[in-house]
């Protein structure tokens, strides 16, 4: 009998020890999340990628976006075979615009709103002066 009741007492402890996870873990920033979808390198979905104001510019067919060490506070980008640096510099960084996940803010002071999915990213954004000015749309698909 003696056995049996340290044998229960026994399993009851160690049923208790294993529930004993963090019943509210920390939820997962968006701002971080979405940053963390951002990442890595993204290259236009097709020729018919590039839109300004509702025309198509396929001399953006081959351009490729990279994001890299993407955080909420923000990251960085490069590009490669973009046709005009007023549209899409070589380079810069961006952040996120008063905390909204889907806005980013470039260093040159462009607007962007996005949309991101582990394989997708829409960007829109308005370039004012110059040639390029309008409004623009780029399709990427991450490479």
């Amino acid at each position: 009998m003696k056995n049996i009741l340290l044998y229960t007492t026994f399993l009851f402890l160690m049923f208790s020890a294993c529930n004993s996870v963090d019943p509210t873990p920390e939820p997962d920033d968006p701002l971080d999340i979405q940053a963390n979808l951002l990442n890595g390198t993204w290259v236009l979905k097709d020729a018919s990628s590039a839109v300004k104001d509702s025309n198509v510019i396929s001399e953006f067919k081959d351009l490729t976006l990279t994001i890299s060490g993407a955080t909420k506070s923000g990251g960085n980008y490069a590009t490669t075979n973009s046709i005009d640096s007023g549209v899409w510099p070589n380079s810069g960084s961006w952040q996120f615009q008063n905390n909204d996940k889907s806005k980013v803010l470039r260093n040159d002071n462009v607007v962007i709103s996005i949309s991101v999915t582990q394989t997708t990213l829409r960007t829109s954004f308005t370039v004012v002066g110059g040639l390029k000015e309008g409004n623009w749309i780029f399709d990427f698909i991450k490479q």
